[in-house]
């Protein structure tokens, strides 16, 4: 099986003009939208990669300086000479001593850190020569510092700094109800005897961040969680994960900027002094909402654009394409031979100006065959009159030989009619000159030759002439049966045998149809072909064919066209059936 190769050449006018339109003005204008499309998502991407990271390092900020007013009205403990010496004593001398120092403190941590707008602290501790000095808005249980976190039982704490920030998995402290926090330590240094006189804890409750990370956090499918060095969640948008571990986080390169992990944009901002580090993400089909709706509806505009101009680009191209192909298909009539043609003049275009040239040339080649067929035409009749005026001499011979016999024999009666039917003969040979005649007189003189041939013949020849329905005054072509009952006489005797010529005439549907039948001979099939081949290819009348099937056939083209040859049917031994169509 084979393809041929696609060539763009080959295609019809049609096509060409929609694919070229397609490749012109379809694909650059879609190419273009994507573009567009695309650079506009890269842009609003690149955009808030800029815009959340400035937010993220400006609520570090904010978040490093209430930290820092945090620790600077946990430095105002200096400012209060009883705290510092009840921190400095190391021993009681009665129970009594030791509870004023206890009220004193405790005092100091509400007025200073649980009343008036400080609603973030929910406890602050003091521990100094293992004492527990503390003051809470909920219960707490604690136990002893260790090496890896920090407890409010024992000694001071010593701190690498002087300040320092605690967050939940580094302390053993719990409050009630598991409330998030984190614990700001500040070391209590004795300036004037440069001795550690305890530790100050601040416990913050993590929903001061909150208020701080509102403007960051505001967007409803964004993510933001706080961590420390080792991956532990301080904060998260989901209580439930502060205090575990991330270990998804070391494959992300976090660092103060954003990037793109497949479908989320990630954005980072590290805090160097608390240790910790911001992350907040936000699906890119969020950012990218407004601009899905405007590509949606790009899309459809596009479409219903690429649509309209589709069909404008077929109509153009229809109306283009449309008259050369009719002037083709008109090309292929006329090569068939059909120049019944009909090109409207719809245009003055170059199509319009080709078909009408092309009509004018048509008319003129119809014009000429015209000319052409009348002068054959007149060839013919001319022709056909001489052999009109050519009586068959042996015809002749045979049937004065036979009056002249008759004569002989005495009957009279007979040689009267033969007498008869040859005049009528004559006269229908030589007195008309007309082409076409009514059936009755090409059946009278049918009739006369037949009773000639009979009276010679005598009981080897029979024959009958039948008419069904209203067909006498039917016109016929004049000499059209006598030609074919001379080819029946000619061929068809069998020795021994009598020869019956049957003439059938009926009509059915405006047209005449006329059978001659004989018990004959017959043709073979070989001999049937080569009949047939003749036909087919000669419609010349001429003398030497004996006024035969050949000249019949012709008269038959000539006057009525191809469709109305004679029909030949014929079997060995059998006889032979010959079949016209006249139209009425």
């Amino acid at each position: 099986m084979s393809f041929k190769k696609f060539r763009f050449h080959n295609l019809n006018l049609k096509t060409k003009l929609l694919l070229s339109y397609i490749v012109i003005t379809i694909l650059p204008t879609a190419l273009l939208g994507y573009i567009a499309y695309s650079q506009y998502v890269l842009s609003v991407e690149r955009q808030v990669g800029i815009y959340v990271p400035r937010l993220l390092n400006q609520a570090n900020n904010n978040l490093e300086r209430q930290i820092d007013q945090y620790y600077d009205e946990m430095g105002q403990i200096y400012n209060y000479p009883d705290v510092i010496n009840v921190l400095r004593d190391e021993s009681y001398q009665n129970v009594s001593s030791a509870r004023q120092d206890l009220h004193k403190v405790e005092n100091y941590l509400a007025g200073n850190f649980m009343e008036g707008s400080r609603n973030y602290i929910i406890g602050a501790f003091i521990a100094s020569n293992n004492r527990l000095f503390e003051y809470t808005k909920t219960t707490f249980t604690s136990g002893y510092s260790t090496k890896d976190k920090i407890g409010l039982y024992g000694n001071a704490y010593n701190l690498s700094n002087e300040e320092q920030i605690f967050f939940p998995h580094e302390t053993v402290v719990q409050f009630y109800d598991n409330k998030p926090y984190v614990l700001l330590v500040k070391q209590i240094v004795d300036y004037e005897n440069r001795n550690n006189l305890g530790t100050l804890y601040v416990a913050l409750d993590l929903a001061f961040m909150e208020k701080t990370l509102a403007t960051v956090d505001e967007q409803a499918d964004a993510i933001m969680w706080m961590f420390d060095q080792q991956n532990y969640f301080i904060y998260h948008t989901d209580p439930n994960l502060i205090g575990s571990r991330d270990t998804e986080m070391a494959n992300y390169p976090l660092s103060n900027g954003s990037f793109q992990s497949e479908s989320i944009l990630f954005s980072s901002a590290q805090s160097v002094q608390n240790r910790w580090t911001f992350v907040h993400t936000i699906p890119v089909s969020h950012l990218t909402e407004e601009s899905d709706f405007v590509r949606n509806l790009t899309i459809f505009s596009f479409f219903a654009i690429i649509t309209l101009a589709i069909i404008s680009s077929i109509l153009l191209a229809w109306g283009v394409a449309k008259p050369i192909q009719r002037l083709v298909k008109e090309m292929k009539k006329a090569e068939k031979g059909d120049f019944n043609i009909y090109l409207p003049e719809e245009s003055d275009n170059e199509v319009g100006t080709l078909s009408k040239a092309f009509t004018k040339m048509l008319h003129e080649i119809e014009e000429l065959i015209d000319e052409k067929y009348d002068m054959e035409l007149k060839q013919k009749e001319a022709e056909l009159y001489a052999l009109q005026s050519q009586i068959n001499p042996h015809f002749m011979y045979n049937t004065l030989e036979n009056i002249a016999f008759m004569v002989e024999e005495g009957e009279q009666e007979l040689v009267v009619e033969m007498v008869t039917n040859l005049g009528r003969m004559l006269r229908y040979s030589l007195g008309n000159r007309d082409q076409m005649v009514p059936l009755q007189l090409e059946l009278r003189h049918a009739d006369d030759y037949l009773m000639i041939q009979k009276a010679r013949f005598e009981e080897s020849l029979s024959y009958h002439i039948t008419t069904n329905g209203d067909v006498l005054d039917n016109i016929t072509p004049k000499f059209i049966l006598q030609p074919l009952i001379e080819n029946s006489l000619e061929h068809g005797f069998i020795a021994g045998q009598m020869l019956v010529i049957q003439i059938q005439v009926t009509e059915r549907a405006g047209i005449m149809e006329i059978i001659i039948e004989d018990n004959g001979r017959g043709m073979s099939v070989s001999q049937l072909r080569e009949v047939e081949r003749k036909l087919k290819m000669e419609h010349t009348i001429n003398k030497e064919d004996s006024f035969g099937l050949t000249n019949v056939n012709g008269r038959l083209v000539l006057h009525f066209g191809n469709d109305f040859r004679l029909r030949i049917a014929s079997t060995e031994g059998s006889g032979t059936v010959i079949t016209l169509n006249i139209p009425t």
